[in-house]
């Protein structure tokens, strides 16, 4: 049966259903994004002239959060011949925003298709009899819709540290993440590894984990997250615009009165969007000891 919900801020449509043994979802929403956007193209004052205006380029926000439709469906069906679940999700979203070099208010709006593939089997390892061990794969893929990554015209020639100019999001990526369980002792002791990988960023973790059920108070994890790959992928980040020409001008803008950037690389803040989030915490290795104890 459909099923709305509405509140305040968003609304929405689901229908779920089964014919045999695939299970199914349609879904709509209409929702403000939790996520803010910055929007450049304010009110500001040339700080050489005195004039306030709107200023091309210029590295000032008003922080928005754009409202968001998003369609999008899943199915799900168990594959008796290899005795694996397979998921397959997708969603097709509008009114998406992107920091944008190109643009002159450094911000493009675009729609984005996302998916997901997941494959989940329960699988007799030799040395336990007793219990299953899970493997659950999962693939998710973006794709940005009219992706901006041009060379900037302005440039007479391209230095070391110089590149393209636009959105930093990559256009099509991909992370795969694997998930494997094997309980032991009847679930007392319950081994587990996450692994993740980006394949744009070219960066990945592992993470190992033990949980101890010890008695029914007491429970023990030990855990660990450790990061592989590349770490910092820098990107253009207006740094080098000409706001307020010609007195901003660079020695690489042809024209003085050419307001854009030349594309002057830099890892903060725009380099983190091509790295990832876990490109952007190689740095940040982890050991976890928690210890609880139910009353």
């Amino acid at each position: 049966m459909p099923e709305w919900e509405i509140d305040n801020t968003q609304y929405g449509l689901k229908l779920e259903g089964v014919m045999g043994d695939i299970g199914f979802s349609l879904n709509y929403i209409d929702y403000i994004s939790q996520l803010p956007s910055l929007r450049g193209g304010i009110p500001a004052q040339n700080s050489f002239t005195g004039q306030t205006g709107v200023w091309p380029y210029l590295v000032a926000f008003d922080i928005e959060f754009p409202r968001i439709q998003l369609y999008g469906g899943s199915i799900d069906a168990y594959i008796p011949q290899i005795e694996t679940v397979l998921r397959v999700e997708a969603a097709y979203s509008k009114g998406e925003e992107f920091a944008n070099t190109a643009e002159e208010r450094l911000f493009s709006e675009n729609d984005v298709i996302r998916y997901v593939i997941g494959l989940d089997r329960q699988v007799q390892l030799p040395f336990d009899t007793q219990t299953s061990a899970l493997f659950s794969f999962q693939l998710f893929g973006q794709h940005i819709q009219d992706h901006v990554l041009i060379d900037p015209p302005q440039a007479v020639a391209q230095p070391a540290g110089f590149g393209k100019i636009g959105i930093p999001d990559w256009q099509d990526n991909w992370t795969g993440t694997l998930l494997i369980r094997q309980p032991l002792k009847n679930g007392l002791i319950n081994p587990q590894v996450i692994m993740a990988y980006d394949y744009r960023a070219q960066a990945g973790v592992i993470a190992p984990s033990v949980e101890w059920l010890i008695n029914d108070n007491w429970r023990l994890l030990v855990g660990a997250n450790i990061k592989l790959g590349e770490s910092a992928k820098p990107f253009d980040d207006c740094r080098t615009c000409n706001p307020f020409a010609p007195f901003t001008a660079t020695a690489l803008h042809q024209d003085p009165l050419t307001e854009g950037s030349v594309g002057l690389y830099g890892i903060e803040p725009l380099g983190r969007f091509r790295s990832g989030p876990i490109g952007m915490a190689q740095a940040e290795d982890e050991l976890q000891i928690s210890i609880r104890y139910r009353f």
